[in-house]
């Protein structure tokens, strides 16, 4: 199969491959993810104005967002007024999936990331290969130990503690695995930092179908976890205009109030 390309020098957009390759979402949905995609940041969500722009009518739209939500690419937020009750509902819409029950807080040690568990094969082997094995696993702990001193703890916590509004210790062994780890696979101190700025302004202020704070999540057995991190890093929030109404903490957040999926 031939594929004609044109030169993107105007009228493209570029976006993450997560929506289009993840095989959960039908063809409809990846359009719509796409579609939404390709709008302005200030770019107000309305239900009737979409359907315009396509063939499928709004039962066809709705079936199609409902995907997205189930799949973590919408998120529904409440949002409250300054009498403390829920004023309107708001959406926000991710490139990558968002993991809808992240870790638990403080985990204990054996449900800790397969990394973090450093465990030698049991499996049949001869002797010289075994204990080839047992020679290299020691020589790689060994250098972890050595790169320990090399690794910002503090700096990390700090920078976590200023933004989350936080008060996490930079010496909590559990934390500092974590960190050690992503360090271990060659994120650099601006990963790290890249990783909180995306999540605090997706998280910070804002709460869930439940009332209950999100912010709750930024926390490093969430934010610095093997499943989590990468995503985190990558994924490009569709940023606002400091004079959006409908924007919130640097996420763009669209009027819900014709959504019923």
């Amino acid at each position: 199969m031939a594929t004609f390309r044109v030169n993107k020098d105007k009228n493209y957009t570029a976006i993450n491959n997560t929506g289009l390759k993840d095989t959960r979402l039908s063809w409809k949905a990846k359009g719509i993810l796409a579609y939404i995609l390709t709008l302005p940041d200030d770019w107000i969500f309305y239900m009737e104005e979409v359907t315009k722009h396509s063939t499928d009518g709004i039962a066809s739209l709705k079936a199609g967002m409902k995907e997205l939500k189930e799949c973590g690419y919408v998120k529904r937020f409440p949002i409250k007024g300054e009498d403390g009750k829920i004023s309107r509902w708001e959406m926000i819409i991710y490139e990558v999936p968002q993991v809808e029950k992240p870790l638990v807080e403080n985990p204990p040690v054996e449900n800790l990331p397969i990394e973090n568990q450093p465990l030698l094969s049991t499996k049949e082997l001869s002797t010289n290969k075994q204990n080839t094995n047992i020679q290299n696993n020691t020589m790689s702990f060994s250098n972890e130990e050595d790169n320990q001193s090399s690794i910002p703890y503090q700096e990390i916590f700090d920078y976590l503690n200023e933004k989350a509004k936080k008060n996490f210790n930079h010496k909590a062994e559990a934390h500092r695995k974590l960190i050690r780890a992503r360090w271990n696979e060659g994120y650099t101190i601006e990963k790290f930092k890249t990783v909180i700025d995306n999540k605090v302004s997706q998280w910070l202020g804002q709460f869930d179908r439940d009332n209950k704070p999100l912010d709750r999540y930024l926390r490093p057995s969430t934010l610095f976890a093997q499943q989590h991190f990468d995503n985190y890093l990558n994924e490009t929030v569709k940023g606002a205009k400091n004079n959006d109404p409908v924007a919130s903490n640097g996420a763009v957040y669209y009027n819900e109030t014709e959504f019923d999926f």
